[in-house]
């Protein structure tokens, strides 16, 4: 399990696209914190908001990154090799989802931090205990959303054998077309990038889900796709 887990994080980090996407999670928060010219009025709720809007924009990154780490084994053609060092499937595709899952969760911590970080450096604000706790547990509940985002975007890899497709399919919907379909079908806030929204938001919107609901509803995204990438992948040809 061991060696295994050592060789899928090498060709995690060997490929270009798994890297530009990191770096997109961590870079385009600190770009959005560094370039937004929003003043901070509010204090410390001011402060979370914009952490919280960056971590929305980092999670561009992780598609990509999820997108390219399972799709190469097809864009590249390496999935034959793969599975002649590594012949049951199961203990792969799992071994796979846990390296996605602890590069996600150390993303997401260095991306906060560094957030965080450039917040402090602009402005003239002071640490208090119960912001530590406010902070601690909306970054969680987004660390919580950007794991099953890579898993559903994995899993979209998966079933449709691509790299380009599930990043055709799911940056559009982080950068607006969900918005758009809210406009004329609603249940469209039961997509899984909009029914996370209020994990994103200081003060709970209406028109989206309750921020635990909406994450349930994620879940339950990642739980189906999961499961259906996990059957085929298990079954299906090499090619």
């Amino acid at each position: 399990m061991y060696a295994v887990l050592r060789s899928e994080k090498t060709k995690f980090f060997s490929f270009g696209w798994c890297m530009l996407g990191i770096i997109g999670a961590n870079l385009v928060p600190v770009l959005f914190l560094l370039t937004s010219s929003t003043p901070i009025t509010e204090g410390e709720e001011g402060m979370l908001s914009l952490i919280l809007q960056s971590l929305y924009l980092g999670q561009l990154g992780v598609i990509v990154a999820s997108a390219s780490y399972f799709g190469q084994e097809y864009s590249q053609s390496v999935l034959r090799t793969t599975l002649l060092t590594q012949p049951y499937r199961v203990k792969l595709l799992f071994t796979k989802f846990v390296n996605i899952t602890v590069i996600i969760v150390l993303t997401g911590i260095v991306s906060s931090l560094l957030g965080l970080i450039v917040l402090f450096l602009q402005h003239d604000l002071e640490w208090t205990n119960s912001f530590g706790l406010r902070l601690l547990e909306s970054v969680s509940l987004a660390t919580v959303s950007w794991i099953l985002l890579a898993w559903i975007t994995s899993a979209l890899s998966i079933i449709t054998k691509s790299l380009i497709t599930p990043i055709a399919i799911m940056l559009p919907l982080i950068l607006g077309l969900s918005q758009m379909l809210l406009q004329v079908f609603q249940l469209a806030k039961y997509l899984p990038t909009l029914a996370v929204m209020n994990i994103y938001t200081v003060a709970s919107v209406g028109i989206y889900l309750d921020e635990w609901l909406g994450l349930g509803v994620q879940l339950l995204w990642a739980v189906v796709l999961v499961g259906i990438a996990s059957w085929l992948f298990a079954w299906r040809g090499v090619r």
